[in-house]
């Protein structure tokens, strides 16, 4: 008799379990054939498109970066071509035996090579990598001469930033440098090759867009691991980015930085009618090349923290209290409000009196009675701040915002300051202090809260200058694109411009007071007179608040000195603007500068003679304003040496 192992009961289970586990491998079975249908048939034309986008690669071809130039067609950014040695290391059979020779060749030690090298073997064998970086024109030759001898290295030429004027323009032009993370997120698909550097400053940096090329490429077909085997289609050509010609006149660029060595300022010169800058210097400047290959971190640190900031224009990111430059638009302001005319007169005994806090002029003597036109002249402090109470510290501010104060210029370059002009409901709000009559006397002199830019200053002369139009400052002349077509011909560039609501007369009445500041006998301005031809300008000082008991004493809180002036005084050509931080009197230090800049300007720029002196038709419909027979006889006392300085000059600030 036979017993069974198995009950007839375990039987039955297992036979069912093996029905589930069949009846589960079936359905996997039919699902992998049905995914298997439906990926070749539903999907395949999807994963064939995949499959030949794996095959086909697109190689990009960097664009060259445009080039910009001064007015007179001078280089200021150009491209030069940069030779690197590049390593394959699938085509070295013997890398050792490569790199001992490629050592001999270019003079660089073994070992440095060969850590290149062993850092190289993180990327695939079959794709170059760079060993050297913009090698000697002599190492690119003889390494295309001894190819033989060192298989798997090859020259790579790429371009090369250069700025062949260095220190003279970089405030301008700026430098490049490797793209940020920010800036690659912003850069179209169509320039990524192209813009692996990219301005990181000045004129490269705002008209980046335009420098930078379109990429050009070539297709490729490659194999399983990503080696080349053929082109497909017919490459193309990278396009270059625009070609930039500038306003600045390099002859005059070189003369500025050349004058404003050992001083720490601004030097600017424009053309007041077109609004064109024709040379700016911020001093102390710096070379771009140094940035070409990168900085290290400790010159770094102090370009940006040190004393001296040289990487800062100073043209529009530098704010300071305007002085008594700003006397013109507080005479303009209560000339427009009719709190005065031409002829009212106002008493200067020296000093003025508010409650029991006294204001001093700069001249403690006094100026005695006034006009507008000779408190201008003198720069009287006492005039002025009974003007800045007639007007009001509301009214003067509305008419600085008209004058393009605490606002933009719009100037091509980045990053510029608007600068300050306050209220009384700022003060109330930010110190929580109420404002007090003393602070509007101060502003009406250009002290006080208010800033400005060295550019919106000068551009708010120009507007005198253009008996009151507005014109938008400008450094770019045009651009024209690689196939010689102009994108922005300096007939087509946005001029734009804006004329004041203001009397003519009353304009006319306040550049008579700037002429006679310079020309007048007294006037604050006479270092800046010539015998050549008509300026008119005016002096400023610039108080400096210190930051505590350290900095009493110190050079930091000596005045600013500014001074700015326009020429010839009825037929304007030129607008110059001089700062000198720290320093002192504007009549002093500033205005001879700018008188040096003018004669450079008139002899080597600008050679046609300007008149010496306003039409006679002219004087005769204001003979008490024009004054000029005294400024004749005094022209001629300038042949020698100049005046000495008018009494009370070495008085107490605020200086004129």
């Amino acid at each position: 008799m036979k017993f069974s192992l198995v009950s007839n009961e375990e039987s039955s289970l297992f036979r069912a379990r093996l029905w589930y586990i069949g009846g589960a491998l079936g359905i996997l079975f039919i699902v992998l054939v049905f995914r298997i249908w439906y990926m070749q048939t539903i999907d395949g034309g999807y994963y064939a498109e995949v499959a030949r986008g794996n095959r086909i690669r697109v190689i990009p071809k960097e664009a060259p970066r445009g080039q910009i130039f001064d007015r007179n067609g001078e280089n200021l950014a150009l491209n030069l071509s940069s030779y690197n040695v590049m390593l394959m290391r699938e085509d070295a059979p013997d890398l050792s035996k490569t790199l001992r020779n490629l050592s001999t060749l270019a003079g660089v030690p073994l070992k440095t090579l060969e850590d290149l090298a062993e850092e190289a073997k993180k990327a695939p064998r079959y794709k170059s990598v760079m060993v050297l970086e913009d090698v000697p024109d002599k190492t690119a030759d003889l390494i295309d001469t001894y190819q033989d001898d060192i298989p798997g290295v090859s020259v790579e030429i790429k371009a090369k930033r250069l700025y062949p004027n260095a220190f003279l323009t970089s405030h301008v032009v700026g430098y490049v440098g490797d793209i940020h993370e920010n800036q690659l997120r912003n850069m179209p698909l169509s320039k990524l090759s192209s813009a692996q550097i990219v301005g990181q400053a000045g004129l490269e940096l705002s008209m980046n867009n335009l420098l930078i090329g379109t990429d050009g490429g070539r297709q490729v077909e490659v194999d399983h691991i990503g080696r080349e085997l053929r082109v497909i289609n017919k490459p193309v050509n990278p396009t270059p980015g625009a070609n930039i010609t500038l306003t600045v006149d390099l002859r005059l660029q070189q003369f500025l930085r050349n004058m404003m060595r050992g001083y720490k300022g601004v030097a600017l010169v424009m053309a007041p009618t077109t609004g064109e800058i024709l040379g700016m210097v911020s001093s102390p400047d710096y070379d771009p090349n140094q940035f070409l290959k990168g900085i290290d971190e400790k010159k770094w640190r102090s370009f940006i923290h040190g004393v001296d900031k040289p990487l800062m224009n100073k043209t529009i990111h530098g704010v300071y209290p305007p002085g008594s430059t700003f006397k013109m638009l507080t005479a303009a302001a209560a000339l427009d409000l009719k709190v005065i005319d031409k002829n009212t007169k106002l008493n200067c005994p020296g000093y003025y009196r508010v409650g029991r806090d006294i204001s001093y002029c700069w001249n403690r003597s006094g100026h005695g009675d006034l006009t507008v036109t000779q408190a201008l002249k003198y720069s009287c402090n006492v005039f002025f701040y009974q003007l800045g109470l007639m007007v009001g510290v509301e009214r003067l501010r509305e008419y600085s915002r008209m004058f393009g104060f605490a606002q933009p210029t719009g100037v091509e370059l980045g990053g510029e300051k608007t600068g300050f002009f306050p209220s009384k409901a700022w003060k109330k709000s930010a110190l929580r202090q109420p404002w007090y009559i003393g602070e509007t006397m101060h502003l009406a002199i250009g002290q006080g809260y208010m800033t400005i830019t060295p550019l919106q200053l000068l551009n708010y002369v120009n507007v005198l200058a253009n008996n009151g139009t507005w014109v938008r400052p400008t450094i770019i002349r045009s651009v024209v694109d690689p196939d010689g077509m102009e994108r922005i011909s300096k007939n087509d560039l946005p001029r734009e411009t804006r004329i004041l609501p203001l009397s003519t007369d009353h304009l006319a009445t306040i550049r008579e007071g700037m002429v006679q500041a310079v020309n007048g006998p007294g006037g604050t301005a006479h270092r800046a007179a010539s015998p050549y031809y008509l300026v008119a300008g005016k002096t400023g000082t610039s108080q400096v608040v210190g930051r505590g008991k350290k900095d009493m004493g110190t050079r930091e809180t000596l005045p600013h000195s500014f001074f700015v002036a326009y020429a010839p005084a009825y037929d304007p050509q030129i607008s110059v603007m001089v700062l000198v931080e720290h320093g002192m009197a504007g009549g002093e230090v500033s205005a001879p500068l700018v008188r040096q800049v003018m004669d450079f300007y008139f002899n080597n720029i600008e050679t046609v003679r300007p008149p010496l002196v306003k039409p006679v038709s002219d004087e005769k419909d204001n003979p008490e304003l024009n004054d000029s027979d005294a400024i004749r006889q005094f022209r001629e006392k300038l042949s020698g040496a100049f005046r000495d300085n008018p009494p009370g000059s070495s008085a107490s600030s605020p200086l004129p």
